[in-house]
């Protein structure tokens, strides 16, 4: 199988090819499939490891767009994260999460201001 981005007729394309068959799709039809694929990915085993592997090299978004609201069905929130190549994903985090990410978040930013206090002169 090979998967190639591909410029045709000016537009964007992604060329999916398995042996002598190929299909062009368009990003409405990338992002279907990427969605499929991993509605595919939650049912099968074994499951998405609980931490980040230490040895793989992740694709890091920079600054990504968000979004949070009350979640519409028990005491929570949802937060949505934009990857630009996967598109925007929804996590709902009960009552409890929150405090633990609002925690984990703060303490990032309390190191943070350490690291960049400027030095103290007698």
């Amino acid at each position: 199988m090979t998967i190639e981005m591909m410029n045709e007729y000016g537009d964007n394309a992604v060329r999916v090819a398995v042996d002598d068959n190929s299909v062009l799709l368009a990003a409405s039809e990338v992002d279907a499939v990427i969605e499929r694929l991993s509605l595919l990915r939650a049912a099968m085993r074994p499951e998405v490891p609980k931490e980040p592997s230490r040895t793989h090299q992740y694709v890091i978004e920079m600054d990504p767009c968000w979004h949070t609201e009350k979640h519409p069905l028990y005491d929570g929130a949802v937060l949505f994260m934009r990857h630009t190549g996967l598109g925007w994903a929804g996590f709902a985090l009960p009552t409890a999460s929150l405090a633990k990410l609002n925690d984990a978040l703060s303490k990032h930013l309390k190191q943070l201001e350490v690291e960049e206090a400027p030095a103290l002169m007698n």
